[in-house]
């Protein structure tokens, strides 16, 4: 089911599988389930940034697969359970922050490994270069960036889901009880298999508790 979804996923500009695997992860199994979310949430995902969420965005608007593309990579058929909408109450520093993280969010470059975009055998994942010649490391005008203070998000907001909630990541029934309400929201982990996700996402709902990553059911 996975290699099938992720196999999908990657036919959408920019989109490889490394970035179809964080999708994957955060509940965009199908296309169509990008369709019917908004740039802010792919946005929302870590690893993925405003220009790129809009790519994906306008890629799988612009995509003719339809429903029956979705129902193919489903696991199984779910009775739609209605989530009340939480949201969460930031005042106007925490509203301000959030703001001017968006903006350095969408300024900030994709951190590549020297030499990844020359060589197949070199993956694209950040090492910080150390050869003594490395130019990279030099900081030669026209070569990628390098990871350091300066593109990082205000302290205050940092790692807060874009809806303001702190993330959670749960395993099981348990981990939902210890979520304080208020400030935090759960994030169910990937390895959960369909029927004690659906018993989680039911207990939530109990709870109050706000889910970042529901299934995408069918009625």
């Amino acid at each position: 089911m996975e290699d099938e979804a992720i196999k999908q996923l990657t036919t959408l500009d920019g989109v490889g599988k490394s970035k179809a695997k964080l999708l994957y992860d955060a509940g965009f199994e199908t296309i169509v389930s990008i369709k019917d979310a908004g740039v802010g949430e792919i946005a929302g995902i870590k690893g993925i940034g405003d220009k790129l969420a809009q790519r994906i965005k306008k890629s799988a608007d612009e995509s003719d697969i339809g429903e029956t593309a979705e129902e193919s990579v489903k696991e199984e058929k779910a009775e739609v359970i209605a989530v009340p909408g939480i949201t969460i109450t930031l005042d106007d520093e925490t509203k301000r922050l959030m703001k001017v993280r968006k903006v350095q969010k969408g300024k900030k470059p994709n951190f590549r490994r020297t030499d990844s975009h020359k060589k197949k055998r070199v993956p694209e994942s950040w090492r910080k270069p150390r050869g003594m010649h490395n130019k990279m490391r030099i900081g030669i005008r026209g070569k990628c960036a390098l990871v350091q203070s300066g593109y990082g998000s205000p302290a205050a907001v940092r790692g807060l889901h874009p809806s303001g909630f702190e993330e959670m990541l749960v395993n099981n029934l348990k981990d939902l009880e210890n979520i304080k309400v208020e400030t935090q929201a759960a994030r169910i982990a990937s390895t959960v298999g369909m029927k004690k996700r659906i018993m989680m996402e039911e207990k939530a709902v109990e709870l109050g508790l706000k889910v970042l990553n529901p299934i995408r059911r069918t009625s």
